[in-house]
């Protein structure tokens, strides 16, 4: 039940605080504003920034979120579930007898590319593969964001998200698979590394007989950071060469660890991707 909590909770973050105006990035000290300055020189110079260790909070510390948009608005269809890599129903089917066993899929190996756009804010480039079993697997990703300096300079913030994750497939036939997932993630900040649990769901399923599929995967680490990571889109398979596209939504959230101020992130656009299975 955490989880769904964790869950239910950051993504109603990311509904509410969609269109907020940034202030500092996720994983990036606050710098002074105009207005804290100005107070300062009221006080006479008294007013002190009491920092507070990470993994406590202090009783008056400041407590805001600061979400930086990438413009797009985030509806129903962000809500999605996000993609895993595809597929092993294009292999060549043999007709086999009522009474015999439909045979199981082949053990499948999947390396994917993947670029994703987040408007003005900037994009990402993802890397991920996946070896699937009948019903065991591993996934492991990687994803490097460049994006536009909340500060206004012509600067260049750089986050590293990775996570490496063993795989239960409840579900794995011809026409699909659902997985579920466990493991580790971490999130490579400006001025922060967090290092924390990760679980994930991953959804394939072929639309009748065309070459398309449907894929969707959501991935949640609740702690020390929050992060929710959410994609939904359509592959097309032309061998064991697939073509992928979709949307991807990504929140981020540092809870406050650095200087007592909660900073975060929302990021959403298209993505584009090209990948093997074999």
């Amino acid at each position: 039940m955490g989880f769904w909590k964790t869950l239910c909770a950051a993504l109603a973050v990311t509904v509410l605080l969609g269109s907020s105006p940034a202030e500092a990035r996720f994983g990036k000290r606050s710098k002074p504003s105009t207005s804290d300055s100005k107070d300062s020189g009221d006080n006479d110079g008294k007013k002190e920034h009491r920092a507070t260790p990470v993994g406590r909070h202090s009783p008056d510390a400041p407590v805001r979120s600061s979400v930086r948009a990438s413009g797009v608005g985030v509806g129903w269809f962000d809500v999605l579930f996000i993609s895993g890599p595809a597929s092993y129903h294009r292999r060549a089917r043999v007709t086999a007898p009522r009474a015999a066993r439909a045979p199981r899929p082949a053990p499948l190996v999947h390396l994917n590319l993947q670029g994703d756009s987040f408007g003005d804010t900037g994009g990402a480039l993802d890397l991920f593969m996946a070896l699937d079993g009948q019903r065991w697997g591993m996934d492991a990703r990687v994803s490097g964001i460049a994006l536009n300096a909340d500060d206004g300079s012509d600067a260049t913030d750089r986050l590293t998200l990775l996570d490496a994750h063993l795989t239960l497939s409840p579900w794995s036939s011809e026409r699909g698979r659902f997985r579920m997932e466990a493991g580790i993630a971490s999130a490579h900040a400006p001025d922060a590394i967090f290092v924390g649990p990760s679980l994930a769901a991953s959804l394939e399923a072929c639309i009748g007989p065309s070459p398309f599929d449907i894929e969707a995967r959501i991935q949640v680490v609740p702690f020390p950071h929050r992060q929710v990571d959410m994609q939904a889109g359509l592959a097309l398979h032309l061998g064991a060469l697939n073509l992928r596209g979709g949307w991807r939504t990504l929140y981020l959230n540092d809870g406050g660890h650095l200087d007592g101020v909660v900073h975060a992130d929302l990021f959403s656009g298209p993505y584009l991707g090209l990948g093997l299975s074999f």
